[in-house]
């Protein structure tokens, strides 16, 4: 058993649906909302009310502009305008006209309302003036006896035998100066106000308590504040939706969890949280998962919609949002995302031994075999493939650099000017399937194709040579480039550990020693080896690419490499990597980092993680800018990096992404672009194969 093993049990997955005008399910601002004691959610719009049922059956009411909804003993009440409406049983109709327009209803014990003029109170079944206003109030909140109001920067209470508003004005008194926008008792009996300069906390005396006093509590405007019988605060503030639970702050960002960061109200019920904007609403639900369900769902998910004849990358062409109408995408780097994910289902099939995930990945392992003879090249691969039915087919243009050639022998299409990140998938791939799933027939195909690409490198000068003879850009391995050439500064490292992988891999499925030579001389003769030890460049975390890059040359010849005198130059390497990564909370670096060393890889935080991880994959935008008390870094400017975080976010506040992206931004998001599964498959599997994770 490892050190770092951790046990994780089933839990929480949140879930998103959306109500809005573009699914035709919402046709104005959603205002505030309600819930009533059968389950019925009710929506308050600028036009009438709309509903739905614990069944899923949606309803409106034409009612006008709602202002308020508030659920008292069995029966929900609407206000709109000066007229109140009550709703039980599935009856809507009007209940009570006012004088004035009803600004909101509150009470525990008893009902109150409160209108411009007056407060009322619910006596023989209908509202009875209590007492007039002094003041126009903006909120009301009330706690068996306690009555509190709010307008703009004033806090009233009711008080006295002969009642009369008591009012609390910050010039005269404690109270910090703020505008607040909404006031709530929660169970203990302490009020919570939302106001534009976050939440705070009023004792009832003199205590008033904010984030500089409780960390806990945001900064951001609040305008909705409410509680549930668990124990959560739920906010509506200005940057997305805010839950504090078990003493922590948790932040769900727009547009992932609301249609719109403005959220005008939030409430829980049951076991869902719903969301109002003025753009639409959302239902956030919660489904009692384990990390392998999840693991098997995406699987399912990959299968059903990611495979274009074997290759998987991400789907583009999403239309709102809805993954069903998107569209596997030919990528530059076909190759890499596709070995990536036969890596996944290579550690997947070695810990479960399921056939249908062994057939997947044989069906994608002979699809890269593809890819690596088509080109016509001995040892040369192609990026892509495409066919007749594909889109673009017989337009032979350049694609940033890459040409598009007609295959030899006239069934597609193949895409040049292959990069390092294509071999460096190659040899991910193909050495786990030789490892862990081959048979015999398999593994002389793989050591012809590895073989032949290394071969190919060698013969070339330590390059890829396209078609036409020429290198490729980014396939340089030459050590009188790497080694003697100050242009290569950034590439001189992390390549030199490329080209131990491949050589690496070629003596595993060979055998052959030339290989090991070959090994031996560029590791000690042209010092690739002490390249390797440091191989990540401190570049701002501005280059990513090259970050996945690294751990997955990493995690392949620490695997395959048995002296310890060449293994502890490797993981000088993988140490001085992580360490500068560890800001970045990557579930994939942790675990391959972890697995190889046995020491403290921020194991927990990859459960979380992984927890977190969106089911919808998405990428719709996150908008966290708005958000208070963000660090932003400053190294990344003398790169010429764009502004991003220091350290990144939860990964339920982030898009889901390949480990090539910058992880960093605050606001970043395509909803047309959905991200492939592997960038969850691969670092869980890969934890459950070297015993960091048990269910």
């Amino acid at each position: 058993m490892r050190k770092g093993f951790y046990k994780s049990n089933s839990f929480p997955q949140r879930m998103c649906e959306f109500f809005t005008a573009d699914n035709g399910l919402l046709s104005s601002k959603a205002l505030c909302l309600g819930a009533g004691t059968d389950g019925t959610v009710y929506i308050g719009t600028e036009s009438g009310l709309n509903y739905t049922k614990a069944d899923g059956s949606l309803g409106s009411f034409n009612c006008g502009k709602v202002n308020a909804i508030f659920s008292f003993d069995g029966v929900t009440y609407i206000a709109c305008g000066n007229e109140l409406y009550s709703a039980k049983n599935d009856e809507i109709g009007l209940f009570q006209s006012f004088e004035d327009e009803i600004i909101t209803m509150s009470g525990t014990d008893t009902l109150y309302l409160i209108t411009v003029g007056y407060l009322y109170k619910f006596e023989d079944c209908k509202f009875n003036r209590f007492f007039h206003t002094e003041f126009i109030p903006t909120d009301l909140a009330i706690r068996g006896e306690k009555i509190t109001a709010a307008s703009g920067s004033e806090f009233s209470v009711v008080n006295g035998k002969r009642k009369h508003w008591m009012t609390i004005f910050h010039e005269h008194s404690t109270m910090p100066e703020y505008n607040i926008n909404c006031i709530a008792f929660d169970s203990v009996g302490f009020v919570w106000l939302g106001t534009d300069k976050g939440a705070y906390i009023y004792d009832m005396k003199n205590g008033w308590y904010g984030h500089n006093e409780l960390d806990c509590l945001p900064e951001e405007e609040i305008y909705k504040i409410r509680f549930t019988e668990d124990g959560r605060v739920i906010l509506s503030s200005a940057a997305g939706l805010i839950i504090i639970n078990n003493g922590s702050r948790k932040y769900l960002p727009a547009t992932r969890w609301s249609t719109e960061p403005k959220l005008n109200d939030a409430i829980a019920v049951g076991d869902t949280v719903w969301t109002a904007t003025d753009s639409g609403v959302t239902k956030i639900s919660e489904k009692m998962m384990t990390l392998e369900e999840k693991a098997d769902y995406f699987f399912k998910l990959a299968e059903d919609k990611y495979i274009r004849r074997g290759y998987t990358t991400g789907l583009h062409k999403i239309v709102n949002g809805d993954i069903n109408t998107g569209e596997v995408h030919i990528s530059d780097n076909d190759g890499l995302w596709t070995q990536t994910y036969i890596g996944a289902l290579c550690y997947c099939y070695a810990v479960t031994k399921d056939e249908k995930v062994l057939e997947a990945a044989r069906r994608s392992m002979k699809a890269m075999g593809y890819l690596a003879k088509i080109s016509g090249v001995k040892g040369f691969t192609a990026r892509a493939v495409r066919f007749e039915d594909d889109e673009g087919y017989g337009t032979i243009v350049k694609r940033d650099g890459a040409e598009w050639h007609p295959a030899p022998n006239g069934e597609c299409e193949w895409l040049g000017e292959t990069s390092s990140d294509e071999m460096t998938g190659h040899f991910f791939g193909f050495s786990l399937y030789y490892e862990l799933c081959a048979n015999d027939e398999e593994k002389e195909y793989i050591k012809e194709i590895v073989c032949d690409i290394v071969d190919h490198i060698l013969e070339n000068n330590y390059r890829l040579c396209d078609v036409d003879g020429l290198p490729t850009t980014w396939a340089i391995w030459d050590p009188e480039q790497l080694n003697r050439n100050s242009m290569w500064q950034w590439e001189k490292c992390i390549n030199s550990l490329e080209l131990l992988t491949f050589v690496s891999v070629a003596y595993q499925v060979s055998g052959d020693e030339k290989y090991r030579n070959e090994f031996m001389r560029l590791a000690v003769d042209e010092h690739y080896l002490i390249n390797a030890a440091q191989h990540k460049k401190p570049d701002g975390h501005t280059c990513h690419i090259d970050d996945n890059l690294g751990f997955l040359c990493t995690t392949t010849i620490m695997r395959l490499e048995k002296d310890p005198a060449i293994r502890k130059y490797l993981m000088m390497g993988m140490k001085h990597h992580w360490e500068y990564e560890r800001p970045e909370h990557s579930m994939l670096f942790n675990v391959i980092y972890g697995a190889y060393t046995d020491e403290v890889c921020d194991l927990e935080v990859t459960v979380k993680a992984m927890r977190e991880y969106p089911i919808d994959l998405v990428r719709r935008p996150v908008i966290n800018s708005l958000r208070k008390g963000l660090v932003y870094d400053t190294e990344q400017e003398r790169w010429g990096g764009e502004k991003q975080l220091k350290e990144a976010l939860d990964m339920d506040a982030r898009i889901a992404h390949n480990y090539d992206s910058n992880p960093f931004r605050a606001d970043e998001g395509n909803a047309t672009v959905a991200s492939n599964p592997s960038s969850y498959l691969l670092p869980y599997w890969f934890a459950r194969y070297n015993g960091l994770l048990e269910e």
